[in-house]
């Protein structure tokens, strides 16, 4: 698959994600009995559309997401007496809380289930102990390279280095950084036969050892049973970076990268222009990074739409707990000042990454 080909997948995918999250929103409605009156790919002048019972479904020309409508939640709208059991008004709170909830649920499932498939079918890349590659020459000082003069070659598995065991690449860099001009006892594993290989570990400039080897690639397969623990261990990995994320979306530093008056990093936000740009990038590394990636992406649109600051569905959450303690129904429309300050907020944070991805774009070391 080429890469304009996972730039286009990315751009369908971001579409299918908003789309996916109303359907959850819908999906939710209908199961507690709540109409919802409209469900639109798309946004503008209709293309168009046809009724199922209730509902009338269809497409629109803005093809940038969608939206679903659900009767009695826009507090502008009208009920009549006889749909008021059921609108969104007119359920208890606990079905209220599935259909606003449901839209986020949707994206944390569907996180899971590529992680999951991913884990299970494709494994989990690793560095090996095993050679990738042996370098002839030291960078920084033009000598060769401890491996190169004690013969070791691609293909050699590094079995152990003074006797302690190397079962990963992390073992065997932490050993070889952690022990610069050292002599060493190597055992490697060579076309089935175990030899032993005496090296001297060079000592770089900045105290760490060197030997002038790098790691073969390889593949962590997990059984269908043991992909769930992997899944659980990547989710909550991953919804540690998402915080992270979302704490950089409001973080101070990243509004002054954004403005242009410190230099852009990586640790900044992305429009869908800066993410088809990694995902095709991504597309270079295999499969498993992009769909990693795009899991990446659900976790966070799940997890940033249930911020309590309306419109987000976390601000329709936010009153439905304060209606619980007060036992009151709270207008929706006092709070149009906070929702139209948000939306304000999250459109100038979107045209000014919209600007960096465009003028300064995110890549891939």
């Amino acid at each position: 698959m080429t890469v304009i080909v996972y730039v286009l997948a990315t751009l369908a995918a971001v579409i299918l994600m908003v789309i996916t999250h109303e359907l959850g929103h819908f999906a939710a409605a209908r199961l507690v009995g709540v109409k919802a009156t409209e469900f639109f790919v798309g946004f503008g002048p209709r293309i168009w559309s046809t009724r199922r019972g209730d509902t009338e479904f269809g497409i629109k020309w803005i093809l940038v997401g969608g939206y679903v409508k659900i009767l009695g939640m826009n507090p502008e709208e009208t009920v009549s007496p006889e749909d008021w059991p059921h609108s969104y008004k007119g359920v208890s709170r606990p079905r209220r809380f599935w259909i606003i909830i449901s839209g986020s649920l949707v994206h944390v499932l569907l996180a899971l289930l590529i992680a999951f498939l991913t884990v299970w079918l494709l494994g989990i890349p690793v560095l090996t102990s095993t050679v990738g590659s042996v370098g002839e020459y030291i960078e920084e000082t033009g000598e060769e390279t401890p491996a190169h003069m004690a013969g070791l070659q691609k293909g050699d598995t590094i079995l152990s280095m003074d006797g302690e065991e190397m079962s990963d690449w992390e073992d065997v860099r932490d050993f070889i950084v952690d022990n610069p001009g050292r002599e060493v006892e190597v055992l490697v594993e060579r076309g089935g036969r175990e030899t032993v290989l005496p090296v001297r570990l060079a000592e770089l400039e900045n105290g760490r050892g060197f030997l002038g080897v790098s790691p073969e690639p390889g593949e962590e397969h997990h059984s269908f049973l043991a992909s769930f623990p992997e899944t659980g261990k990547w989710f909550l990995e991953y919804s540690r970076g998402v915080f992270y994320s979302i704490y950089r979306v409001f973080n101070l530093s990243t509004l002054k990268q954004l403005v242009g008056i410190t230099e852009p990093t990586e640790e900044r936000p992305m429009t869908v222009v800066g993410i088809t740009r990694v995902a095709g990038e991504l597309a270079g590394e295999g499969m498993y990074y992009f769909l990693n990636f795009l899991a990446f992406i659900l976790l966070f649109l799940a997890y940033i739409n249930l911020l309590p600051l309306p419109p987000l569905d976390g601000g329709h959450l936010m009153v439905l707990l304060l209606e619980k303690i007060t036992g009151k129904d709270i207008d929706m429309r006092k709070l149009y000042p906070v929702a139209a300050a948000v939306l304000a907020f999250f459109t100038v944070m979107f045209l000014l990454a919209l600007r960096l991805d465009i003028t300064n774009p995110i890549s891939l070391p």
